[in-house]
């Protein structure tokens, strides 16, 4: 039974922020400020989230009012697009942050209620480290191609390892293998739908400011199209403060360990989608060959005794960090760029 807003305990003049927690079912809202807080409760349909969105223009709550909202796969994203288009102010927050706030708590304590109020209690203290929500439809679209790739290529190299398996301990047993004409077309089907899937990625149909992203990385000498699609999926659409904050997001960074007076960096945080870091990585290999600026970092990390993977990695940092300068000056790649962008910012 759906729940009208009644605001009993709050004035809406005096909300601060207000917190959803949303579920496949429900969507749990907490309005907040420094002094008391009041909460109820409206179904995850879009029905309901248009009668909340009228509600709350009813009552007069000011627009610029911070509605925080967990991201949740794709749960949250009916209440998110259509908040966003009535006007509101949505901030969309990691679920790793919402998990750490709730460890800093004595009882751990982790309901759908206490959610919504710490989603809330979180414009506080990190006001501005919230984005607001300003993903289109073809990048969420993008996003969502890239994740089934992302299965496709798993289950492809699953099942031929698999199947390799299977014809070397049946070959030392010396028994038949009938079936495996028709695997091998279920592997070639995979493949195909792959082919299709990355197809319809490129002629993916985007805004003309859209369009100047995907050129801007595809100017690149050594990516691809297909590359330079998924770069604008995942960085096209966010505005980084730095270079390292990009870095950062698709966790290519490494980690820091200090204690004391030890200090040292290890291995890579490896957190979010591993496509995206496998794409890079593909792209890095393919500029070495083609671009002399990147062949030349990597041949310097060679030099140095470093892994072949590590000396990839290095030349897809740089060219994440290229990337963060041509999408802040708007500007495509040149032949002559590298020296314009100066060692000193590499």
């Amino acid at each position: 039974m759906e729940r009208k807003l009644s605001l009993q305990w709050i004035k809406l003049e005096e909300v601060e922020s207000i917190g959803l927690d949303v579920s496949m079912e429900k969507i749990d809202v907490c309005l907040s400020n420094h002094w008391q807080k009041q909460y109820y409760r409206i179904q995850n349909n879009s029905q309901a989230i248009s009668q909340f969105s009228k509600e709350l223009q009813e009552w007069w709550l000011n627009s610029n009012v911070p509605l925080v909202i967990e991201s949740t796969g794709m749960f949250h994203l009916e209440a998110t697009l259509k908040l966003s288009e009535d006007g509101w102010n949505v901030k969309e927050i990691n679920p790793i942050i919402t998990n750490q706030q709730i460890r800093c708590t004595i009882r751990w304590t982790k309901t759908d209620k206490t959610d919504s109020a710490i989603l809330a209690e979180l414009w506080q203290t990190k006001e501005n480290e919230l984005p607001t929500f300003s993903r289109d439809i073809s990048t969420m679209s993008l996003r969502k191609k890239m994740s089934v790739l992302n299965f496709i290529e798993k289950t492809i190299i699953n099942m031929q390892k698999s199947r390799n398996n299977y014809v070397k301990t049946m070959g030392m047993l010396k028994v038949d293998c009938t079936w495996l004409a028709e695997f091998d077309q279920a592997i070639e089907h995979l493949k195909n739908l792959k082919q299709e899937i990355e197809k319809s990625m490129v002629k993916e149909t985007l805004d003309e400011e859209w369009k100047r992203k995907v050129e801007i990385f595809d100017s690149i000498y050594g990516i691809s199209t297909l590359i330079a699609i998924i770069c604008y999926a995942v960085f096209g659409n966010i505005n980084f403060k730095n270079k390292k904050q990009m870095l950062a997001y698709i966790w290519l960074d490494p980690k820091l360990k200090q204690s004391w007076k030890s200090f040292s960096w290890y291995r890579l945080s490896k957190r979010w989608d591993s496509y995206i870091r496998k794409k890079l990585r593909q792209a890095a290999h393919c500029v070495t060959l083609k671009n002399c600026y990147f062949k030349s970092i990597f041949e310097r990390e060679i030099q140095k005794w470093k892994h072949y993977t590590e000396a990839i990695l290095t030349v897809a940092k740089k060219m994440v960090y290229i990337m963060f300068s041509l999408l802040k000056k708007n500007e495509l790649y040149d032949e002559n760029y590298v020296l314009n962008f100066g060692n000193a910012n590499m």
